[in-house]
């Protein structure tokens, strides 16, 4: 028979070791957890932006004032772009024309900028031009051949996700998303 002194009793004890292993994990659930969130709420700000550009650009295509359309694109996607956030965005409205002297078969085409509206205070250019006459040369999406003076209609929106960032976890990527959206002048065709 083996008698189990109380010292040794003690020391092969497993009382308190559920507790101690709880300790060590809670904190690495707690960052998978916050890891989650943040790259969901990071996934649900994108898709926003996509889809506020996609009705931004439909609405200017089918004749809608641009001024009315970037409200509307506001509107959508509130509250991601509101007024009192208006250093972390910037929507900017392109109305581009395919040159009219030179005649574009295949892509590229050449095209000029015609007008530009943009709103938000966030630091960020137009990807097609920053001003009126600007002319470029770049293949459009979806587009295989432009008649003459056709007219495209863009959104592109800016936006500053990094005063979002609810944990260390979202430091480690580019906090700047961008999309935009072409689309043609419906009433042209």
């Amino acid at each position: 028979m083996v008698t189990v002194t109380p010292m040794k009793k003690h020391l092969c004890s497993k009382r308190g070791q559920a507790l101690v292993e709880l300790t060590l994990i809670t904190p690495l659930m707690l960052l998978l957890v916050f890891g989650v969130v943040e790259i969901g709420s990071l996934i649900s700000t994108y898709l926003t932006l996509t889809h506020t550009t996609r009705e931004g650009a439909n609405l200017t295509s089918r004749g809608e004032d641009p001024n009315d359309a970037i409200d509307a694109i506001k509107a959508a996607a509130s509250p991601t772009i509101r007024a009192n956030n208006s250093p972390q965005w910037r929507i900017i409205y392109t109305r581009i024309v395919q040159d009219p002297n030179v005649e574009c078969t295949t892509a590229p085409c050449n095209y000029i900028v015609d007008d530009q509206i943009t709103e938000g205070d966030l630091d960020q250019d137009s990807v097609l031009g920053t001003s009126k006459g600007t002319i470029i040369n770049e293949k459009i999406d979806g587009v295989d051949s432009v008649k003459p003076n056709q007219i495209f209609h863009s959104i592109e929106v800016y936006y500053d996700y990094g005063p979002n960032v609810i944990s260390f976890v979202g430091k480690g990527f580019n906090t700047l998303l961008y999309d935009r959206t072409i689309f043609t002048n419906v009433s042209a065709i």
